[in-house]
């Protein structure tokens, strides 16, 4: 039995009339009977009580047109989840990240227009220390990484960077501090601060670059307290208990005593990086690289916002 039998069933079924259920279907009347009775013959089962006159099913018919119909549907319910797959609009996309990539607007506008587009998409989106996202994306755990790092990162051959976002540092202070008051800070003039910096669980990347902004300004800052959150950070400037150096989107983290500056120094930026498994061809990551990679006006506008 093939689905081309079901599908000459129903239609025969609804029209009861051999004639009209060859014109809906596009056929001609003997090819229409001689399907019917084929199906019969497999199911050893009679469907429909034929007269010159009319057509009606039996009470098997009854039963078989409700299964009938339930198959097809199923069949078509599976044709279109394999067509939408194919194209990326279902299934899952797994992406690692840095604890603040989503405060970056370019990222963060990606991930809701890309909700938005593929809504039947499960996105799967994992806090991941920058430095140990490479082994996920070759152990197959992630099919996507966003990571700092301050120049392009070495990587295996199976593994491919694209540079997307240049962020500058800033430094962050009470309202009240000494510097509050200048439109731009030098990284020497931080000499004499207490710093509130990053512990080990923020990873490596941001704290070596900034002990290299500082040491490059001829000095070792002085750190009286690690903090291992974006949030925790910003607290404790806010509570007196240093400056700190952080990449301009973790300043959306707003306390109303604490305010950021422009750090004015040579390389006081940290790269944002995308990486993928070169060989990866599905749709879905595609299709989110597509939209991280774009400019935030267009953006903007493919998501209707």
């Amino acid at each position: 039995m093939e689905l081309r039998h079901l599908r000459y069933f129903v239609a025969l079924a609804e029209e009861l009339h051999f004639g009209r259920a060859a014109a809906r279907l596009g056929i001609s009347q003997p090819p229409l009977s001689q399907q019917i009775k084929s199906l019969e013959d497999i199911l050893g089962v009679r469907l429909l009580n034929r007269t010159n006159r009319r057509v009606e099913l039996t009470q098997a018919g009854l039963f078989f047109l409700a299964e009938a119909r339930a198959t097809l549907a199923r069949a078509e319910r599976a044709i279109s989840v394999a067509t939408r797959a194919q194209r990326g609009e279902l299934g899952e996309l797994r992406i690692g990240m840095f604890p603040s990539a989503p405060l970056l607007a370019r990222i963060g506008d990606a991930i809701l227009t890309f909700r938005r587009n593929f809504p039947d998409v499960q996105l799967v989106l994992n806090e991941i220390e920058s430095q140990q996202q490479t082994q996920g994306l070759l152990e197959g755990r992630e099919q996507i990484a966003i990571v700092r790092s301050a120049a392009a990162p070495v990587l295996p051959p199976e593994l491919h960077a694209t540079e997307l976002i240049r962020e500058p540092f800033r430094v962050v202070m009470r309202s009240d501090h000494r510097l509050a008051k200048r439109r731009k800070i030098l990284i020497g003039e931080l000499a004499r601060e207490s710093f509130v910096f990053y512990g080990d669980r923020m990873g490596r990347t941001l704290p070596h670059q900034v002990l290299v902004l500082c040491r490059s300004a001829g000095f070792e800052p002085r750190i009286d307290q690690l903090a291992n959150g974006n949030a925790t950070i910003t607290g404790l400037v806010a509570a007196g208990l240093g400056v700190a150096v952080v990449p301009e989107a973790m300043c959306q983290l707003r306390y109303n005593s604490v305010v950021s500056r422009p750090l004015e120094t040579a390389n006081a930026t940290t790269s944002i990086w995308l990486l993928r498994v070169s060989r990866d061809d599905s749709p879905l990551v595609g299709a989110f690289c597509k939209l991280v990679m774009k400019r935030r006006s267009d953006l903007k506008l493919a998501g209707g916002g």
